[in-house]
């Protein structure tokens, strides 16, 4: 059994990718630990007991983005640190500062949260439009109801009158 880092690159820190990572380390079995670098990609050592079970959990690792909108990988590295750490079992956080780490994924959540907003206002503005345009078609129709009633009575007079 060997033990390599895996480097992630991308928005992968502050976005809950670590926490992502210890549920599927402890899915598959593979112990090591996982932390965010100041470089910002986030770095795995972990031990893997066959080559097979390192390559599923990097193709995990990938599919992650396509799970969570909120992670972008741009590549995966991996190089093999030729000697072996005794890890606890599952992959286990590193954190530095636990509250610092907890005010920048508050700051990425209010951000995240003025998108949201922003993007509501343009579809507010779009569903305004959408409703000018169906009262203004019910109007329409509306008034060729009127018309067909109408057209109904003079062909009823019409019919009336020709008895």
């Amino acid at each position: 059994m060997e033990t390599y880092e895996i480097i992630i690159y991308g928005k992968v820190q502050h976005v809950g990718f670590r926490d992502r990572i210890e549920n599927l380390g402890r899915i598959l079995g593979i112990n090591g630990i996982i932390y965010n670098h100041k470089d910002g990609t986030v770095r795995i050592l972990a031990n893997f007991d066959s080559e097979r079970k390192k390559k599923l959990f990097k193709e995990f690792i990938k599919e992650l983005e396509d799970v969570d909108k909120l992670i972008k990988i741009e590549k995966i590295e991996e190089r093999e640190l030729n000697t072996y750490i005794e890890f606890p079992e599952g992959i286990n956080r590193i954190s530095a500062d636990d509250l610092i780490e907890l005010n920048k994924k508050l700051d990425e959540g209010v951000k995240y949260i003025k998108f949201i907003f922003d993007e509501l206002e343009e579809h507010k503005k779009i569903l305004m439009i959408i409703v000018d345009k169906l009262d203004n078609l019910s109007t329409k129709m509306d008034k060729q109801t009127e018309i067909l009633y109408e057209i109904k009575e003079i062909l009823r007079n019409n019919s009336n009158a020709q008895k």
